[in-house]
């Protein structure tokens, strides 16, 4: 009588393999592709979706840190004036009053108190300060030879116009007084004229150049450093 049942071997053939069973059911089967990893990294092996980081939590903590350093300052900028965008007037007005002392020395040069460079002054006195301070960390004497250096730019203005008018030096303060405006624009492109030859004059827009300019020499016109001082005119 023959064996018909067959070898055992040939029992488990009838019985369908995992990776058939998941066939039929339709599921894709893992990649038999091997993976390793070298250096450090992770090796992840079949089909995988989304991307796979692998990092130095050290390496990364230090990567963020300068990602950060180098996009706060344009972000925050723009933060910033999001959120002052319904505020953009709020500039336009001088941020302080003249002193009655200031009061006195531009109505002795018949200077009018809404001139541009006065005006400038009293919304960006605190940078000013604050500029005056920082230098004279390491120079104690900024603040006075800045003032100087405009004291003889408006010296020289004023003598040349007067030589260009004729007008005696004996006269030359009733002239100045009487052509005030003139002489402190002649003293702010003078100044300007001076710093053009700077590095840094060319690294900013003229229009910061013009303002800064014009707070110095501001700030020498409240001093009396620039156009003429009243007799009995009180310190500032």
């Amino acid at each position: 009588m023959s064996n018909d049942q067959g070898s055992p071997s040939d029992k488990w053939s009838l019985i369908p393999s995992p990776s058939q069973i998941a066939t039929k059911l339709g599921i894709v089967a893992p990649s038999s592709t091997s993976a390793s990893a070298d250096w450090g990294s992770v090796a992840v092996a079949g089909d995988n979706n989304g991307s796979i980081l692998n990092v130095n939590a050290t390496h990364l903590t230090l990567a963020v840190q300068q990602q950060v350093a180098r996009q706060l300052p344009s972000y925050l900028s723009s933060v910033v004036a999001k959120f002052s965008e319904d505020w953009s007037s709020y500039g336009d007005a001088p941020r302080r009053s003249l002193p009655p002392e200031i009061d006195v020395k531009l109505a002795y040069n018949d200077f009018p108190p809404a001139h541009p460079i006065i005006t400038d002054y009293l919304r960006h006195i605190g940078v000013l300060e604050s500029t005056y301070r920082g230098i004279e960390q390491r120079n104690d004497d900024a603040r006075r030879m800045v003032r100087r250096r405009t004291a003889v730019a408006y010296k020289d203005a004023l003598h040349r116009l007067c030589d260009l008018n004729g007008v005696h030096h004996t006269r030359a303060s009733d002239f100045a007084r009487r052509n005030a405006v003139k002489l402190v624009k002649e003293v702010v492109a003078a100044l300007t004229a001076d710093f053009q030859g700077a590095a840094l004059a060319a690294s900013v827009m003229q229009e910061t150049a013009d303002l800064a300019i014009s707070l110095i020499v501001a700030d020498a016109v409240i001093e009396c450093e620039v156009l003429e001082r009243p007799a009995d005119a009180a310190a500032t």
